[in-house]
């Protein structure tokens, strides 16, 4: 604060509301409230006032005071009302400062002092602008400025300050004589210049904005100003021109409006795409809705995705049994010819489908980055793979194809919920199924666990073990029955296998070798049996064993699978077959009615079926069964006529028709 300012006398005019904020912020000057206009005029002509502040919001109230007195005044506009600075600078006002929480009114004790100094020194400081002082201001203002002459030919430059110099490059003496358009170029917009040169024609101001080139031709935006300067006479003798570079500026709004630009697009695009989802999402639920079996409902499902502009082609591999590959059960769209013979392992976790299948998530892919699938060609750019699931359970993967290289996360987003929705209608058509069918699932199934006991005696005989029949006995062991191919003699001493209780020849009338081997509890068969499934065919060499296996439902075979791989390597689903009622072989109906039979019952049954004896004449005779099962002759037929009597009894009553 200046010496003369520094007991400046300030008079204020606030109402009550505002009179400790204004107090408070003008506490550096020497304050005196009042609440009216009238007592500030009052107190006008009988103190001493430097200064008159005054909150208000009528341009009236202005005037009226400045027409009472010449001492400066300052308006306070507050935050609420409609005066402008323009309307109280108009008024009379020497400044004006609105009363908002910022730089502006805090610092309204300088802008009060400044008030001040210029109501007592401004003459005097106007007076030291002298005609070198203006001339050294238009050389080194920060703006090119030039200044033509309007009487001669071409309105040549016969004036530029240094700014004009640098920005331009070039020099005052290339630069004088000459009009200005040599800053213009192949890229100056032609209407901006014809702006210009009919206001200079017309003797006027202008302002356009202009593409030029520098000296060195690089280009750069130039905001020209020009304004006419009129001669002693009023004649328009020059124009002088402002000319700033505004090239940073013009990117910046160029930049601008391209991101806007893509803003829009990428808002239509996802409008579109979110029409598109929605429509698809309303056809899938309705096709869930109509179909009635689990086939139907994939077909529709594949139909309908196919259908959509977006995508291409679709498929559904069913692995709600969790099989070693996935292939295409159902499918619809585009080059479906090139779906023949896919079979995605789901060991290749580098493959989309594979991927959705271990992960339980939405996987993609694109092409560009390598193979769809490996070994397998087809003619898409890319593939969202989608795992179809509910509650945990994988039923399958839907993969569609497209020809677009970019899959955005929002379709990711929106087929996540398309395979939970369609997991969940699976689901209903499974339980639905188990609870109606009289039919029966068949597995197909291979183990190659060398560490098994089928193997190691396949493979230490050398031949290959064929299933014959089983027996689950009370004390927990279960007899399996095999055949030998070739006919192999198996060592008793196998029996010291892990797992394997007693090996027996079996007699039998022809050549084939057929062998009983007990197993303890917890071996493969045993766990079939435990599950609720049925042992109907099985071979073992070497290199693993093959079984087949009939069970009730998916759940059940699900289970199943799930004990088999804690108990066994290399365990891998390789078919599921459907069928609308139990196999009625022979064999298999010898097995329906074990649960009436005794344990020696179903020895003998077996045992006497296996060995011939029902054939003519005898392949074995009862002695030599009865030496097998270690009773006599009459026990071993007396359990035979027993287990005769309640099949016969079995076929007649609830048996095959």
């Amino acid at each position: 604060m200046s010496e003369s300012s520094s007991a400046a006398r300030v008079l204020l005019v606030a109402r009550e509301e505002e009179r400790d904020r204004l107090t408070d912020v003008l506490s550096p000057l020497s304050v005196t409230v009042v609440q009216s206009v009238d007592a500030a005029l009052d107190r006008l002509d009988s103190a001493s006032v430097d200064c008159l502040v005054l909150v208000t919001d009528r341009t009236d109230t202005i005037s009226s005071v400045r027409t009472a007195t010449t001492r400066p005044l300052v308006a306070v506009v507050p935050p609420d009302g409609d005066l402008s600075a323009t309307q109280a600078l108009d008024a009379g006002a020497s400044d004006v400062v609105p009363v908002v929480d910022s730089n502006l009114f805090d610092r309204l004790p300088k802008r009060v002092e400044n008030a001040i100094e210029w109501h007592r020194h401004g003459t005097v400081a106007a007076g030291r602008i002298t005609e070198d002082l203006k001339e050294q201001a238009i050389d080194e203002a920060p703006v090119g400025i030039t200044i033509a002459d309007y009487t001669l030919p071409d309105r040549p430059l016969v004036y530029v300050n240094e700014a004009f110099e640098s920005m331009t490059g070039y020099s005052e003496s290339m630069a004088l004589g000459r009009n200005c358009r040599y800053l213009q170029g192949p890229k100056t917009n032609p209407e901006r210049v014809t702006e210009l040169r009919e206001a200079i024609d017309a003797k006027e101001s202008a302002s356009v904005e202009l593409l030029n080139y520098r000296e060195n031709g690089e280009t750069f935006w130039n905001r020209v100003d020009l304004a006419p300067l009129s001669g002693p006479d009023g004649d328009v003798t020059h124009f002088v021109g402002f000319q700033t570079d505004i090239t940073e500026r013009v990117r910046a709004e160029a930049a601008a409006e391209q991101y806007a630009e893509r803003v829009d697009e990428e808002r239509a695009r996802l409008q579109t795409l979110v029409d598109l989802i929605e429509g698809l999402l309303e056809d899938v639920t309705s096709a869930l809705v109509r179909a009635e079996t689990r086939q139907e409902l994939e077909a529709a499902v594949c139909t309908r995705v196919a259908a959509t502009d977006s995508f291409e082609c679709a498929w559904i591999g069913n692995c709600d049994l969790s099989p070693a590959a996935i292939v295409p059960n159902e499918w619809a769209g585009t080059h479906t010819e090139s779906l023949d013979g896919l079979e995605i392992d789901r060991d290749t976790l580098t493959d989309v489908t594979a991927q959705a299948a271990d992960t339980l998530a939405v996987q993609s892919a694109v092409a560009t980055d390598g193979p769809l699938h490996d070994g397998a060609d087809v003619p898409f750019r890319s593939a969202i793979a989608v795992p179809l699931i509910h509650r945990e359970t994988l039923y399958g993967v839907l993969t569609v194809y497209t020809d677009v290289d970019e899959l955005h996360e929002e379709v990711t987003v929106v087929f996540g919920t398309l395979g939970r929705a369609v997991g969940a209608a699976i689901d209903a058509f499974e339980s639905r199924r188990s609870l109606i069918s009289q039919g029966v699932l068949e597995l197909e199934i291979e183990v190659s666990d060398p560490t098994q006991p089928l193997v190691g005696l396949a493979a230490a005989a050398g031949c290959e073990l064929a299933y014959e029949g089983s027996i689950l006995h009370d004390d927990g062991t279960l007899s399996l029955f095999v055949s030998t191919t070739p006919p192999t003699q198996l060592a008793e001493g196998d029996a010291d296998a892990d797992g394997v209780v007693s090996i027996a020849r079996l007699p039998r009338g022809d050549d084939v070798g057929l062998y009983e081997v007990v197993l303890e509890g917890g071996s493969l068969a045993h766990l079939v049996a435990d599950a609720g499934g049925r042992l109907t065919d099985l071979e073992a060499d070497r290199a693993g064993s093959r079984f087949t296996v009939s069970v009730p439902d998916r759940t059940v075979g699900r289970a199943l699978l799930d004990d088999l791989k804690q108990a066994a390597r290399g365990v891998e689903l390789r078919a599921v077959r459907e069928r609308s009622s139990p196999p009625r072989t022979a064999r298999e109906f010898t097995s329906s009615v074990g649960a009436e039979l005794t344990d020696r019952q179903h020895t003998a049954l077996q045992l006497a079926y296996l060995g011939g004896f029902f054939d003519w004449p005898h392949g074995v005779t009862g002695n030599e069964l009865a030496e097998a099962m270690d009773v006599s002759r009459a026990t071993f037929h007396q359990h035979l006529r027993a287990a005769e009597r309640k099949l016969v009894s079995r076929f007649f009553d609830v048996g095959p028709r």
